[in-house]
Parts: structure tokens; sequence; C-alpha cells
């Protein structure tokens, strides 16, 4: 039996990529020849889910803390306690404070990569970042990180022109697979979409309120749209610290009637089918689960060139791509789509038979576990 420990932090399990992803392992992985722990800082709705999947859960609300001597102890304990084979780390900090630990450890280490490492973070301070720095440059010095697992192609040209520091990173596709007899309908969230859908077109954007995810770039792009009087509808959904600020912003460009905030919404997949367009409009992404949710139901896609989106959408023909932060790009690629049925009808199919043939949790979960053993039996 291989043990598999995740560490993690921040994790909140709503519109949450990284969790989506631990998720999709604690779902699909072999239980004759796995068993998953996950470190992470606290959490009920997660702690319950995980238990669910037969997942143990450890809690070390230190993980919080921007320094604590305790989350080195917890992780050390655990490690020796439950006999861990591999050390699966997601995010930054967790990557410093148990690859230092694993310094004394020795054990199996992956890191894997989100989209973002040091460069340009935004939730790191200049002195945070070279910090950080110094803490990657002991752990390879002193250490070892085994393996590097990372969502794309883009995503390893990116980690390797940042850090010569790694061992070259495995390529994986998350992928998805729909399964819409599960699902719980939500009756007001469906009779609103469904109103709006009588009469406009409807863009969606799904995804944590934060600074990565510049929502404020969307709201400027629906300006510009109401301005050239097309009848479309924007709904956002997803929670997250910039809320007030994204909505005062629609308050002062006076968007309401076109804008609406509809929160975190748990079974949002069986809503896709009332959507027309899924726009991103992100600084940085890994491989959104949104994007394979929205390809699985036929709505194409508008992203810009950060992460993943290019590799996916452009080789499968089921979505449009423009340079990041190029709204004027962005807003000429919404309009070609949503002047042509025909081409939104296509790339949403193609997007529906890419996710049905190639890019399934079943796939998935043979990428990460094939990753596991070969590391083992180095």
């Amino acid at each position: 039996m291989i043990r598999v420990c995740h560490i993690v932090n921040l994790i909140t399990g709503q519109a949450d990529g990284v969790y989506a992803h631990l998720k999709m392992i604690f779902r699909n992985y072999d239980r004759n020849k796995f068993e998953h722990y996950l470190l992470f800082q606290g959490g009920e709705k997660i702690e319950n889910e995980a238990k669910e999947f037969g997942v143990k859960t450890f809690v070390s609300s230190s993980l919080i803390k921007k320094v604590s001597i305790k989350t080195f102890v917890d992780i050390y304990s655990l490690m020796k306690v439950n006999k861990i084979d591999i050390i699966h780390v997601h995010l930054i900090k967790p990557y410093a404070i148990a690859g230092l630990v694993n310094i004394f450890l020795r054990k199996k280490f992956i890191f894997n990569y989100h989209g973002i490492f040091l460069r340009d973070n935004p939730y790191y301070n200049f002195i945070e970042r070279n910090i950080y720095a110094a803490i990657h440059y002991l752990i390879f010095l002193f250490g070892k990180v085994d393996s590097v697992l990372v969502p794309s192609i883009r995503s390893k040209e990116l980690l390797i022109e940042e850090t010569n520091l790694f061992p070259e990173p495995i390529v994986y596709y998350n992928g998805y697979t729909s399964n819409q007899s599960e699902l719980e309908s939500n009756d007001y969230i469906i009779r609103r979409i469904q109103e709006i859908k009588r009469d406009r077109m409807i863009i969606v954007l799904i995804g944590r309120l934060e600074i990565d995810k510049r929502i404020d770039r969307a709201i400027n792009i629906m300006n510009n749209l109401v301005a050239q009087e097309k009848n479309i509808q924007l709904f956002i959904f997803g929670d997250g610290s910039l809320k007030s600020e994204m909505q005062n912003l629609v308050n002062e460009l006076q968007l309401n009637e076109v804008i609406e905030f509809l929160g975190y919404v748990k079974e949002l997949q069986i809503c896709y089918k009332f959507f027309d367009i899924l726009l991103f409009t992100s600084d940085w992404e890994g491989m959104p689960l949104t994007m394979w949710e929205a390809m699985a139901n036929s709505v194409p896609i508008v992203a810009p060139d950060v992460g993943g989106f290019k590799e996916i959408l452009e080789e499968n023909y089921c979505g449009l791509v423009y340079k990041q932060g190029n709204l004027i790009e962005a807003e000429a690629k919404l309009l070609q789509l949503l002047d042509d049925t025909e081409s939104r009808n296509k790339l949403g199919q193609n997007g529906r038979l890419a996710v049905e043939n190639k890019y399934t949790e079943k796939n998935f979960i043979v990428q990460i576990e094939k990753a596991y053993s070969e590391l083992i039996n180095k």
C-alpha cells in the first residue's frame, strides 16, 4: 500500500481549483494500491467530504499563520507516525514548509504547480517572495524534490522559465466526467436564468472573486458591449474578498440590469445548458475545472492566453483565445460568437466530444497514479 499525504493551505471547498483537483484524486484513486491523507488548515465541509472518500484528514490551524513552528512539528509527526511514502504538496507555503521538513524526513516529494509559483505572485509581497525564493534554494541544496506535476504544457514552460531548480515537470490534464444524475437542482437559480434566457443571450463568469480572476475586466467588457446595444446578460458566480468592490463598479457603470452576482452555487453544472458563452478574464490559471465543465456541456469558451487555455481550446476547436489583458480583442471574440449561432454550436459540440473522448477523470487519475508508482519504484 502506497501512502500519499497531500499538504495544502487556504482551500475553501467553494469554487476552489486546488480542492477540485484534490477531490478528483480522492474520488477516483485505486483503493487497493493507495491510501490518501490530507493535512490542511481545517474546515468542516472539506473534512466531511474527504471522510466520504476514505481520506484521512489532519488539521493544522497554524497553516493559516505566516510563520509557525507548530506547522513544522505537525508535518514531521504526521509523516513519521503514519509512515507516509509520498508527500504531495500544493501551493507555495506548503511547499516551503514541507520541503524544509523533508530535509530531515527524506520522503519521496512531489510539488504540484497550479498555475503560479513565485514570480508576480499577487498573494505575497516582495519580501515574502524573496524569503520563499531562499527557501526554494535551500530545498534544492539540502533537500530534494523528486517530481513536479503541472496541469498543462504552457504551465511546464512557465515554470521552467522561472526556475531551473526543479526536475523536469510532468504534464497532466484534469479532465472531467459529468454525473448529471447525481446533481441537485437549485430551483431559484434555474428560474432566474430561464427568465433572462427568454430575452437575452447569457455570458457567464465562474470563479473566486479575487485579484487573479480580474472580474473588473469582464465588467468593463460588458459595459462596451451594452453600449453597442447587444442584448446580453452577464451572470457572475462565486464569492470572494472583492465581491463588494466589484458590485460597486457595476453600480458606478449603471450595469445592474445586465450584470448579476449570484454567489457560489454548489451544483452549477445543471445550469450550463442555459449558458451561451463561458468567459475568463484571469491573469493566471492552471487548468480550471469550469473549462472542462463548459466543454462537457457544449458551451463555447472565450479565454485569455494564460495557463493551458490555448492548447486545449485551439487544439480541440472549442473556444477562442485572446491576448492576456487585451480587452478589445476579448470583446471582438465575444462579438464573433454572439453574432454567429453556427460557430457557437460547433465550438460547443467539439468541446463535448473532446471531454467524452480524451479528457476524462479516468485518464486523469491514471496519469497521477502513474507518477506515484514510478516515484516509488525509482
